[in-house]
């Protein structure tokens, strides 16, 4: 008999159960589309191989075998040469900015110095903020230099290189993959904790019954947004200042570039994330639904942001998609003010891009608040 009742009761709840993830056909979608979508980001993002690495150089010999050494240099698929300078400090500044990884600074008379023997050196800037991929240039910038000298010179193991090659790493030259990662997870720490708290906040109220009576009241879809954002603003900012001093005094990662810039530009990200969160809070009708939103987020950001994998080695379709992503320019303002010690004039593109992210979040949220008000 009891049996018999423990039967059907287990029947009873599994069609309950059935009937509720069925009705709830967005959180099924999500359920059921999410690892399929990971796993494709997964499998194209993570690449550990390091190659079409961007570069810029300067060329002050313009000789015929600077030209040559260039040539073998872009042949080797290690670099990718995207940018030409006119100057040493144009040179330096294109990997302050991020432009490029690693720079090339070939002095004049290279070409003669070869030809008499006397030998040559070429000086190599790499960006060791990235100590995987600062590594891995290294050590191609050495065997490549290498084969060109054992090319051009004496072809005798007591010879000196006919062609010096004079890696430098800037910024991180100890290559502590903590002074590359800490920052980084300081921004996403900074928007899962932002957008949890802001979706979950409005979806809760929603769940209550009591979003669409706040809607109708005189406070207003901008009165409303405004309270609810406000709190966990100052919440957000108190979070932002104790990852930053345990970065500082935990993990002994000083900060290179203005502490005041980098809590303006910080502050300004939080904002965003708001609206990240304000705009999955629009969508979801449920907790769970949040939260699988935030999750479905959370991934992608992670591994198109730059976070853990160099973002020029992915395919061009991801690096478009990072580029959607407004922690892909929060981790390029981080890296660039704590590890490279950059200034607004050089971190503008990623300021800006940002900022307009999130001026379309936060108005895309606020519509479609303000249909529901309507």
């Amino acid at each position: 008999m009891r049996r018999a009742l423990d039967v059907t009761g287990f029947t009873a709840v599994l069609y309950k159960e059935l009937i509720h993830v069925t009705r709830d056909r967005l959180t099924l979608i999500l359920a059921v589309i999410l690892p399929v979508v990971q796993m494709t980001i997964f499998g194209y993002a993570v690449n550990m191989r390091v190659e079409h690495v961007g570069a810029a150089y300067l060329n002050e010999d313009r000789g015929p075998l600077s030209v040559r050494v260039l040539d073998a240099l872009h042949a080797s698929q290690q670099f990718d040469f995207a940018i030409q300078a006119s100057t040493r400090e144009e040179l330096r500044r294109l990997v302050v900015r991020d432009k490029v990884k690693v720079a090339f600074d070939i002095p004049p008379n290279f070409s003669a110095d070869v030809v008499s023997g006397r030998g040559a050196q070429v000086q190599v800037l790499i960006d060791g903020s990235d100590s995987n991929v600062a590594q891995q240039a290294y050590a191609a910038v050495l065997s490549i230099g290498a084969a060109l000298s054992a090319q051009f010179g004496p072809q005798t193991s007591t010879a000196p290189a006919v062609i010096d090659v004079r890696p430098r790493m800037l910024f991180n030259p100890s290559l502590r993959s903590a002074n590359f990662f800490v920052p980084g997870l300081v921004g996403v720490i900074m928007q899962l904790i932002t957008v949890f708290l802001m979706s979950l906040s409005i979806v809760g109220e929603r769940e209550r019954g009591t979003l669409d009576q706040l809607l109708v009241t005189p406070i207003g879809v901008t009165g409303l947004l405004l309270g609810k954002i406000m709190p966990y603003a100052l919440i957000s900012i108190v979070d932002f200042f104790a990852v930053i001093a345990a970065m500082v005094f935990i993990f002994q990662v000083p900060i290179a570039g203005s502490f005041a810039l980098l809590v303006v530009l910080s502050s300004l990200f939080l904002l965003v994330a708001l609206g990240l969160g304000l705009m999955i809070s629009s969508i979801a009708r449920t907790q769970s639904q949040a939260v699988l939103m935030t999750f479905a987020i959370t991934l992608p950001s992670i591994l198109l942001s730059g976070f853990v994998f160099e973002r020029d080695l992915m395919p061009p379709v991801l690096q478009w998609l990072g580029y959607a992503i407004p922690l892909t320019y929060f981790l390029e303002i981080l890296r660039g003010i704590v590890l490279r010690g950059a200034g607004l004039a050089d971190l503008w593109p990623s300021v800006v891009a940002m900022i307009a992210l999130g001026v379309v979040l936060l108005s895309v949220a606020s519509a479609r608040f303000a249909r529901r008000a309507a």
